[in-house]
């Protein structure tokens, strides 16, 4: 519609004058001038052949126009504003995808609903939201208003760019701005909507507030209408109510559908995946118990820390959920799984040894792979160790041979990709090293927090993420917090009194001993 009073030509119903002119035939007045053109009305003038059903060279030069304009500018805004996960070709591909589907939808929509006298609102039915609802809860907010903006005015476009629809709309300012007002507004409840969606009574309240933002958009700019019929606000209802339940609808069943053969993960999933009882987690907890607790206890850590510096906590506490799921496939090989019994690390060298500690990162890969775990929660499985080397081992190494190869004691990487990653790889790390500190007093721990951090940082470690020195001074306060209330210290109580034990022993119908102290002490019969 925006475009619409550019465009070249004039037919013999011209909308430019926003106004009909009246047409006879055989002496009798078809439809007369400022009166609202009916379905009917509609037939009766095709009948006449009065309306010129070619699309000229203009209307096909600036149909190219818009497109190219909208490419290039999409393409500016992912260049600017964008983060590096979104700009992948499997991401953007997706992109590419909502928006073609969505235009194409857009003009089938159109050419068979096209408002007029009878049906002004039916056009509003369309779930215009759906698009920017799908890029939220799969890819980006930011990208998702975007969007929202572009769309209103390329659904304008699609939906008034046949003949047909310019000959039969009254398309003036205000109709064009109602237009592209309510697109915009319903697209951008849907995405404030759905951004942290984490349940599904979450999305049929995103469905709600687009139906009512559609219904109030209408009924504001029917108020300024000079003709106004009372059956109008029925329609802007119902309008409303089609156009709120079809954006949640196809919302939630295109990111079921399109999350499963991108591999992108909704926060529903996110949530779903959070659960302890998911069985990757069950089997974790079964198989490797030492390095479930660690992962809870670093998901603590990492989770307030995403908080704090605007991360997404809930892909980091899921990332540490699972980003040591490969030492299910040999438990034993890792300290926090030995429980005091052999280590098999006894009977390898160290470049064995090493060589089997790095292989949970590929086992982790193949494993979520197999369950078809989301790619944005794999990514932790090998971006939390980045490129380090297997330090326990190399050093063992280099002490029979200071001439060995640091290459071969290193994990395979990448680095760290996101902020989300380095908080797990911080996290990991740190937990590890004050869980095997005999001093874990308060100034310890922040001598071992710094220590981490600093090491990760000259490692260059953080360099491929879009981590800040304030994050790392926040990550480094928050983590020595959470620290200091696990391993806060504890009251030693007395023993209990003789009257407590009587008491006690009475109460349970049983008498009770005072624990000797020397436990090689017999008690007397």
């Amino acid at each position: 519609i925006v475009l619409l009073p550019v465009l070249p030509g004039e037919t013999p119903l011209d909308v430019g004058d926003l106004a009909f002119r009246t047409f006879e035939a055989n002496g009798e007045t078809i439809v007369a001038e400022g009166v609202r053109v009916t379905q009917t009305d509609l037939s009766q003038i095709k009948g006449a052949g009065l309306l010129d059903n070619e699309i000229g060279f203009g209307e096909v030069f600036s149909g190219l126009l818009v497109a190219v304009l909208a490419g290039a500018f999409t393409g500016l805004y992912l260049y600017l504003f964008q983060p590096p996960e979104v700009n992948t070709n499997r991401r953007l591909l997706m992109y590419g995808l909502l928006i073609v589907l969505w235009v194409a939808g857009a003009k089938v929509f159109f050419s068979q609903a096209l408002p007029d006298g009878d049906r002004l609102y039916l056009s509003y039915m369309l779930p215009i939201a759906t698009a920017p609802m799908l890029i939220a809860a799969l890819l980006d907010a930011g990208l998702a208003l975007f969007t929202a903006a572009l769309l209103a005015v390329v659904a304008a476009f699609a939906g008034f760019y046949m003949p047909d629809a310019r000959q039969a709309l009254s398309t003036g300012p205000l109709e064009s701005l109602q237009m592209v007002t309510t697109l915009l507004l319903t697209g951008i409840v849907g995405v404030f909507a759905v951004r942290n969606a984490e349940r599904m009574n979450n999305y049929a309240s995103a469905g709600a507030g687009v139906g009512l933002m559609t219904a109030v958009s209408l009924f504001a700019f029917w108020l300024l209408l000079p003709d106004k019929a009372g059956i109008d606000v029925v329609w802007m209802l119902v309008a409303g109510l089609v156009a709120g339940v079809g954006s949640v609808v196809i919302t939630m069943g295109g990111a079921y559908v399109l999350g499963a053969v991108f591999g992108v993960a909704t926060r529903v999933q996110l949530m779903e995946l959070a659960q302890l009882s998911h069985p990757l987690l069950r089997q974790l907890q079964e198989k490797a118990p030492g390095t479930f607790h660690h992962s809870v206890i670093v998901g603590n850590l990492a989770e307030r820390a995403a908080d704090l510096t605007g991360a997404d906590s809930l892909l980091v506490r899921v990332g540490c959920y699972f980003h040591d799921i490969g030492k299910i496939a040999k438990p034993s090989y890792y300290i926090e799984n030995q429980m005091g019994g052999e280590n098999p690390h006894d009977r390898l060298s160290p470049s064995d040894s090493a060589k089997m500690v790095a292989e949970h990162v590929r086992a982790g890969l193949r494993i979520t792979g197999k369950h078809r775990i989301p790619s944005k929660v794999r990514a932790f499985v090998p971006e939390h160790h980045g490129t380090r080397l297997v330090t326990y081992f190399y050093r063992k190494a280099a002490i029979e041979d200071p001439n060995a190869d640091a290459e071969k004691f290193r994990y395979p990487g990448p680095k760290p990709q996101t902020k989300e990653t380095a908080i797990v790889m911080l996290a990991d790390s740190v937990e590890a090293v004050v869980r095997s500190s005999k001093d874990r007093s308060h100034e310890r721990i922040d001598e071992l927090v710094d220590g981490v951090i600093r090491e990760r940082f000259n490692e260059g470690q953080l360099d491929e993420s879009d981590m800040t020195m304030r994050d790392l001074k926040v990550i480094a306060e928050s983590f020595k917090a959470t620290l200091r209330g696990i391993y806060h210290e504890r009251i030693e109580y007395p023993e209990p009194t003789a009257g407590e034990m009587q008491a006690a022993g009475s109460a349970a119908g049983i008498a009770f001993m005072k624990p000797p102290a020397d436990p090689m002490e017999v008690p007397p019969a």
